[in-house]
């Protein structure tokens, strides 16, 4: 039973943090492709990161999958 509230507030706590990370960095990056030097794209510091580790996550979580299969 304390497990699942302790989870909950947990949760709450890192969209709190994930909310003010996005309020304090919102100047733009510019993003572009090596070969390709006139197709950049300004984006939000925020979403470059957020993305990135969302990525990562989904990447963790597969290869963990994979390895309990063994």
């Amino acid at each position: 039973m304390f497990l699942k509230y302790f989870y909950r507030l947990l949760i709450i706590f890192l969209f709190f943090i994930v909310i003010f990370f996005a309020i304090s960095n919102p100047d733009d990056v510019i993003l572009g492709i090596w070969p390709i030097e006139d197709k950049t794209k300004p984006l939000p510091l925020y979403f470059v990161i957020l993305v990135s580790l969302t990525i990562g996550i989904f990447i963790g979580m597969f290869l963990s999958l994979f390895n309990k299969k063994k």
